[in-house]
């Protein structure tokens, strides 16, 4: 043999010889840990230094910054990331690649992971939530290597944006023809920074600036058929470049604003090219030339109305600021006031707003509008107006506070036409959302009720001329001729319900002394409304003080008419009838008897009725 072959033999032999290599496949990871921790207690300075020296300069390095104790706070602080080698980094990335490519694989199969058939009737379909869910939990895991990856040259992969360019392309190819993603790829925000990291590194490596990579992405974007970026992931990317770069942005967008790619882009408020535009002319561009076209965008984002006339306001335009005030308006209020306009005299912004402010915090910015409005018209000495936007910002504060609305209404000087006004809107208001809803089928028409006990409760507060003893009357006379038939008490019913649920809260703290005919009829969790604790303290100061006792003698006399007849159950479903009868039993029980007797001959062959009763022990 000759000796080229012979050493080139001999070399083949020492590789596969090598102790390392045996070692990895004999022994699991922990043990092979357990086994250097081992060696480098028996090991001298001098011979740790000389099997260093046989390794290549960043394993060594890496090494070095393992087996080294931090000396100082900084390099304590350091050490907390783990060192780890540039031939691990680029083992891990090209290790994620294959289970990224792996994942657009399975979802270009006619029968891959991502195609779904929740039931067998159904026709299948793309699951596109979760294709997207595990692309992202990859890219979470290479998003701190991407510049690492790049600079280095760890693939030859040509980026994410090409690579989910050509997923599209395989998933369209490998699912059926009839089959659409039909919800569209909508990217998370790991994956859209990775594939925005990697675009402007390779336009920095090219020499070239920010504004190129908007261009180019905004070209992936025309290339993409169904894959959408993240938007707050694009806005926070480009929002942290470098100032130097936002302005060139800036510059760029501005020189073809009008050009067709840029044009419909940054005239649309809900696009994300559009927000970076004004958060980087807010930023460099003169305050006048941010305001102006900001105030071109009020029709579609009310919001971007207020800077304007905080503006106005600072250099006492007002009437400047009245019309911008209007522009807001419209927009808030568009596809709300097409018949009656509204007016800071003629109704509540928040009553037409749909009293939308749950939360804390909900309704500033319509506050700080009513504010601005209110200053300009007192400014221009406009009273009226700028007392009646007075009550608005009261009822953004305490529509549901009775009595800080009474006050409001009482101590704020308008004329008697907008006092009414308002008041009724606020009344009104307060009457439809106390209103219990209550369903009564498909074609079933249910007996309204346009004048019940909140109507006179509000009114007797209000009006002078009523007061308790009117209260007392009405609620007592309207007791007394409640009919005891469902079908005649109509939504009367309903508000039966609300008035029980309350003055149990009132006399019981929601504790009745009927736990089961609390529950199960009166459904105290349905009707809750934001005004409870304000209906039930004017309630229980108006009401007569045995009105309690005269509202469960109705139950008394009337609940065994109004359960539920099992002839009426669906699906042999008879739970809700025995927790009905449940309920009689422990309210009235005489009645609870008679009924029981009746339907032990009517429905004796419905056996899973008295199935559900025995389950209550009722029988």
């Amino acid at each position: 043999m000759p000796k080229k072959s012979q050493s080139k033999s001999k070399a083949n032999v020492k590789q596969e010889a090598s102790v390392g290599s045996r070692i990895l496949e004999a022994l699991t990871e922990s043990e092979i840990s357990q086994l250097l921790d081992e060696l480098f207690v028996v090991l001298s300075d001098e011979q740790r230094v000389t099997a260093f020296a046989q390794l290549q300069t960043d394993t060594q390095e890496t090494l070095i910054q393992i087996i080294t104790p931090p000396q100082t706070v900084k390099q304590t602080t350091i050490s907390k990331v783990q060192p780890t080698s540039n031939a691990k980094l680029a083992q891990t990335w090209s290790e994620l690649w294959r289970e990224w490519n792996q994942i657009i694989w399975q979802a270009s199969q006619e029968e891959g992971k991502y195609i779904v058939q929740e039931v067998s009737w159904e026709e299948p379909y793309f699951d596109d939530c979760t294709f997207v869910e595990d692309l992202e939990a990859v890219a979470q895991k290479m998003k701190p290597l991407v510049k690492t990856a790049f600079e280095n040259g760890f693939s030859n992969d040509d980026g994410f944006a090409a690579s989910l360019l050509l997923a599209e392309s395989e998933i369209a190819d490998g699912i059926p023809d009839w089959m659409e993603i039909a919800n569209g790829i909508h990217l998370e925000e790991a994956t859209t920074s990775c594939l925005l990291e990697w675009e402007w590194l390779l336009v920095q490596s090219q020499g070239q600036d920010g504004f190129t990579l908007a261009q180019k992405v905004m070209e992936w974007e025309s290339e993409f058929s169904d894959t959408s970026l993240n938007d707050e992931a694009v806005i926070d990317f480009f929002s942290n470049l470098p100032d130097v770069q936002k302005k060139i942005i800036l510059d760029g967008m501005t020189a073809n604003r009008k050009s067709e790619e840029w044009k419909s882009e940054l005239e649309n408020t809900y696009s994300y090219w559009h927000i970076i535009y004004m958060e980087l002319m807010q930023q460099f561009a003169t305050p006048e030339i941010y305001l102006n076209n900001l105030r071109a965008t009020i029709s579609q984002q009310w919001q971007n109305g207020l800077p304007v006339i905080e503006d106005l306001l600072a250099k006492q335009e007002y009437r400047e600021s009245l019309t911008v005030i209007q522009e807001a308006l419209d927009a808030l209020l568009k596809n709300k006031q097409e018949k009656n306009p509204w007016t800071p005299e003629n109704s509540l912004l928040f009553v037409v707003m749909d009293g939308f402010s749950y939360d804390p915090g909900n309704g500033e910015k319509q506050k700080t509008l009513l504010r601005y409005y209110q200053q300009a018209v007192r400014e221009l000495g406009e009273i009226e107006r700028a007392n009646a936007l007075e009550i608005q910002q009261v009822t953004f504060e305490c529509c549901y506070e009775w009595s800080s609305m009474f006050k409001a209404f009482a101590e704020i000087s308008v004329s008697q036409n907008t006092q009414q006004a308002l008041f009724t809107s606020w009344r009104e208001s307060i009457i439809k959302r106390g209103t219990p809803y209550r369903y009564s089928g498909l074609y079933t028409k249910v007996k309204p009720v346009d004048n019940w006990w909140l109507h006179w409760l509000l009114d007797s507060i209000t009006a002078k001329e009523k007061g308790h003893t009117w209260f007392r009357q009405q609620i007592i006379e309207w007791l007394e001729n409640l009919p005891g038939e469902q079908t005649q008490l109509g939504e009367e019913y309903s508000v039966l319900h609300l008035l029980t649920k309350d003055l149990t809260e009132i006399e019981y703290q929601g504790k009745s002394p009927y736990p089961k005919f609390y529950e199960v009829v009166i459904l105290p969790n349905q009707l809750s409304t934001r005004d409870d604790i304000s209906r039930r303290k004017y309630l229980e100061e108006y009401a007569p003080p045995n009105l309690w006792e005269k509202v469960m003698a109705y139950w008394q006399a009337n609940l065994h008419n109004l359960i539920p007849k099992p002839d009426s159950s669906q699906s042999s479903d008879y739970t809700k009838n025995a927790q009905w009868m449940s309920a009689l039993k422990e309210l009235a029980p005489h009645n609870y008897d008679t009924l029981l007797s009746q339907w032990k001959v009517q429905h004796k062959r419905r056996p899973n009725l008295w199935k559900a009763m025995r389950n209550l022990g009722l029988t």
